[in-house]
C-alpha cells in the first residue's frame, strides 16, 4: 500500500508539471539567491554564502561570464528541478541543487553545489553552473567550482 501511495504521489508530480518542493529552505534560498546576484551585477564578495575559495579575482570573473547567459530581467517563473543532499558524519552534508529559471525566450538552468561542515550553521556554495535548456552544449560551459578545474563534469 505504502509503495501505491509513493508512486502514485510522483506520477502525481510527473503528469502534473509540478516544481519539487524544496527539502532545505536555506538552501534553496542560498541558490536561488546567488543566482539573482549574479544575474543582477552585485558585488558577490558580499555573499556570506559563497565560499572564500569562489570569491578570488579568477572565479569572480568566470561568473561574468556565466553572466552572459541570464537575461537581464528577473525570471517569469523558478521552478525546482531535483535536488541530492548527502551527509557524511566526517565532511558534513554536500547539496546539489538545479534550479529552471524561465523567461520568454528561454528556459536556464542552474546547478548550485553547497557544503556544510558539521556544526556549520551556513550554507557555504562551492560549485555554480549554468546553461540554457535546450541549447547545444560546448565543451567548455561557463561554470565555478572550488573544487578543482571549472569544468561539468
Amino acid at each position: 500500500m505504502r509503495i501505491t501511495l509513493i508512486l502514485a504521489a510522483t506520477l502525481a508530480l510527473v503528469l502534473g508539471g509540478c516544481s519539487l518542493p524544496a527539502v532545505d529552505k536555506e538552501a534553496d534560498a542560498a541558490a536561488r539567491t546567488l543566482y539573482a546576484e549574479v544575474r543582477s551585477g552585485a558585488d558577490l564578495t558580499k555573499d556570506v554564502h559563497l565560499d572564500a575559495s569562489l570569491k578570488d579575482a579568477s572565479t569572480l570573473a568566470q561568473l561574468g561570464e556565466v553572466r552572459r547567459l541570464i537575461p537581464p530581467a528577473a525570471p517569469t517563473k523558478v521552478d525546482n528541478r531535483s535536488w541530492r543532499f548527502n551527509t557524511d558524519l566526517q565532511s558534513g552534508t554536500r547539496a546539489e541543487l538545479i534550479h529552471a529559471y524561465r523567461y520568454p525566450d528561454r528556459t536556464v538552468l542552474a546547478e548550485t553545489v553547497m557544503q556544510k561542515a558539521p556544526g556549520q550553521k551556513t550554507w557555504k556554495i562551492i560549485g555554480f553552473h549554468v546553461r540554457v535548456e535546450g541549447a547545444e552544449e560546448k565543451k567548455e560551459e561557463p561554470a565555478v567550482s572550488g573544487e578543482g578545474p571549472a569544468v561539468r563534469t
